[in-house]
C-alpha cells in the first residue's frame, strides 16, 4: 500500500493512522461563479484603470464609477436582477476625444389648463406640472430641473427657447442607445401642446475594451457584461472569449451584450459574430439602455445557470427592463428570424414587463461555413463548463501524485484495490480513469444536465499514448439534455 505520511521502513512498535479523504463517492463539485461588469465612468468615478473591485451593494458602483454613469446603472441592474452571486468591476474613462450623443424635446404652442406631462429620459421617469400661463421656454426650463434634480440619470440638460438638449455624461456610440420619449401611455399630451422628440444620436468614439480584457489576465470571471456594441470593441470581445475557453486555458467565460435597434439592425449586430461563448441582445424602442438588458440578464443567467446549468431560461422576467410599446415589439415570425442571426429573444406582457423567450449564442455556424445549431443555446456551453470544471477538479483530488501504468500491466494489480472500479490508488490505469469517468456522467445524468448515460460512457475512450508514457489520452462523450422549446402538433377532429 502507499501512505503519504507513514514511513516505509519504521520498525518501532507504533500504530499509524493517516488522515486523507476518498472522493470516490464525491458529489459534482460547486461551481465558483463570478461576474464581471466592465462600465464606462465618469471623472468623478474613484475605480483606478484596471482596478477589479468586488461590489456586494449597487451604490458602491456610485463611488467607483460616478454618479450618472453607465457603469453605475449596469451595476443596478444587475444587482436587481441577482443579489446573491459574487460581482467584480472593472472600469474604463471616455475615450480620448470621444463625442457625446445629444438629442432633443421640443415644446411649441400652448396648454389648454393644468396638467401633468410625464417623460422618460434613459428609462427614468421624469414629470413636470404645466399651467396654462406656461410657455415653451418656461416647459423647456422646468424640464431641465427635473432631469437635474434626477441626479442618477445617465444625461445632464440644457434649455433655450423651448428646446430641451439632453447629453450623455458619457462620451461614446453607447450613448445613442439612451432612450428619450414623452411618457403618452402615462398621460396623454393635451390639444394645443405639441412636444416633438429627437432621438440620441451623433455619439462618437467608445473606450477600446483590450485594456480591460488584458487586466482580467488569468483571474477566473464565469460571467462578463460591458455596454460597448461597435463592432471594432465586439470583434476583440468574441476573440478573447474564444482564447479563454479552449482546453490550455480552462478559464471559460460567457459574454453578454445588447442593443437597442430596428429588425434590421439587430440582424446586422447578430451576424458580426459567430461566438459559443457571446449572447447577443436587443428590444427595438425599448425606454430601457441595452446595457440595463445585457446586465439585468446576465444578473439572471449567473443565478439561475448556477443552480441548473442545462434549464432553459424561458419565462424569466428580466426586472428593470421594460417592454416596447405594442407597435414597436417583434412579431413571432421576425423573433425565428432574429434566432437565426444570433440574436436572443424576449417576449412582454400587458403590464409592460419583459421575459426572456430564448437566449442563445451568436453561434451559426462552423469553421467551414456550414449552418450549425450545436452551440445555439447558452445551456450548452454552460453545461459543457461545468462538466470539464467537475472533471478536471474531481481527477486532481482523486489522482493526485498517481502513477499511470498499462491496462494489463502486472504492475495494474498493485493497488490497495483489486478491480477497476472507481476507487481511487496511486497507481492508474486507463480502464479505472474511464470507470471514474462513469461514475462522474451517472451524477451528472442523475442532474439531469446530460442523458442517454451508458451509451455516451461506452462510446468514450481512454487510451495510454503511444509517445508519451506519462500521458493519458481521452475522447469523452457526453449527450446534453434537451428543452421544451417547440411543440408541433396537429389537433383533429373527427366528421
Amino acid at each position: 500500500m502507499d501512505f503519504n505520511e507513514i514511513p516505509y521502513d519504521w520498525l518501532e512498535p507504533a500504530t499509524f493512522l493517516e488522515i486523507r479523504p476518498n472522493y470516490a463517492s464525491m458529489g459534482v463539485l460547486p461551481y465558483p461563479t463570478q461576474a464581471l461588469i466592465a462600465g464606462q465612468k465618469l471623472a468623478s468615478g474613484t475605480i483606478a484603470a484596471g482596478q477589479i473591485v468586488e461590489i456586494t451593494n449597487a451604490d458602491e458602483a456610485i463611488a467607483l464609477f460616478g454618479l450618472g454613469s453607465i457603469g453605475a446603472e449596469a451595476v443596478k441592474a444587475y444587482r436587481y436582477a441577482n443579489k446573491t452571486t459574487p460581482l467584480f468591476v472593472i472600469g474604463a474613462a471616455d475615450a480620448a476625444g470621444a463625442v457625446k450623443a445629444s438629442g432633443t424635446i421640443t415644446f411649441a404652442g400652448a396648454v389648454p389648463s393644468a396638467t401633468v406631462l410625464r417623460f422618460k429620459i434613459g428609462g427614468q421617469a421624469i414629470r413636470i406640472t404645466a399651467k396654462p400661463t406656461d410657455t415653451p421656454t418656461i416647459l423647456a426650463a422646468a424640464l431641465v430641473a427635473a432631469i437635474a434634480a434626477d441626479t442618477d440619470n445617465v444625461v445632464t440638460a440644457a434649455a433655450a427657447a423651448g428646446v430641451v438638449t439632453c447629453t450623455a455624461r458619457n462620451g461614446g456610440e453607447v450613448g445613442n442607445g439612451i432612450d428619450l420619449r414623452v411618457d403618452i401611455d402615462a398621460q396623454p399630451v393635451p390639444n394645443g401642446l405639441t412636444i416633438t422628440v429627437v432621438a440620441m444620436a451623433n455619439g462618437a468614439g467608445n473606450p477600446d475594451i483590450q485594456p480591460v480584457l488584458d487586466a482580467l489576465a488569468n483571474t477566473w470571471f464565469t460571467d462578463v457584461m460591458h455596454p460597448w456594441n461597435d463592432v471594432t470593441n465586439l470583434t476583440i470581445f468574441a476573440e478573447w472569449l474564444r482564447v479563454r475557453y479552449v482546453a490550455t486555458a480552462k478559464l471559460d467565460v460567457h459574454g453578454f451584450i445588447a442593443m437597442r435597434g430596428t429588425y434590421g439592425q439587430l440582424s446586422t449586430f447578430g451576424m458580426l459574430t459567430n461566438s459559443p461563448y457571446l449572447s447577443a441582445m436587443g428590444l427595438k424602442n425599448s425606454p430601457t439602455s441595452p446595457w440595463v438588458l445585457a446586465a439585468s440578464v446576465m444578473g439572471i443567467a449567473t443565478f439561475q445557470l448556477t443552480n441548473d446549468p442545462a434549464r432553459q431560461l424561458r419565462s424569466l422576467l428580466v426586472p428593470g427592463v421594460e417592454a416596447p410599446r405594442a407597435a414597436d415589439q417583434f412579431t413571432e415570425e421576425e423573433q425565428n428570424l432574429l434566432l437565426n442571426k444570433g440574436i436572443s429573444t424576449f417576449d412582454h406582457l400587458p403590464d409592460g414587463s419583459t421575459m426572456i423567450s430564448r437566449l442563445i449564442t451568436t453561434y451559426k455556424m462552423s469553421n467551414l461555413g456550414v449552418a450549425d445549431r450545436a452551440w445555439l443555446d447558452i445551456m450548452t456551453p454552460k453545461t459543457l463548463s461545468r462538466i470539464r470544471y467537475d472533471w478536471s477538479g474531481y481527477m486532481a483530488l482523486q489522482y493526485p501524485r498517481s502513477k499511470l501504468v498499462d491496462d494489463e500491466s502486472e504492475a495494474a494489480f498493485a493497488s490497495r484495490f483489486d478491480s477497476d472500479e472507481d476507487a481511487g490508488s496511486a497507481v492508474v490505469t486507463p480502464r479505472r480513469v474511464h470507470a471514474s469517468w462513469g461514475g462522474r456522467c451517472r451524477l451528472y445524468g442523475e442532474k439531469v444536465w446530460i442523458e442517454d448515460v451508458n451509451r455516451t460512457v461506452k462510446e468514450s475512450v481512454f487510451q495510454r499514448s503511444t509517445d508519451d508514457k506519462n500521458r493519458l489520452e481521452s475522447r469523452q462523450q457526453v449527450r446534453i439534455v434537451g428543452n421544451l422549446m417547440v411543440l408541433a402538433g396537429s389537433l383533429e377532429f373527427q366528421v
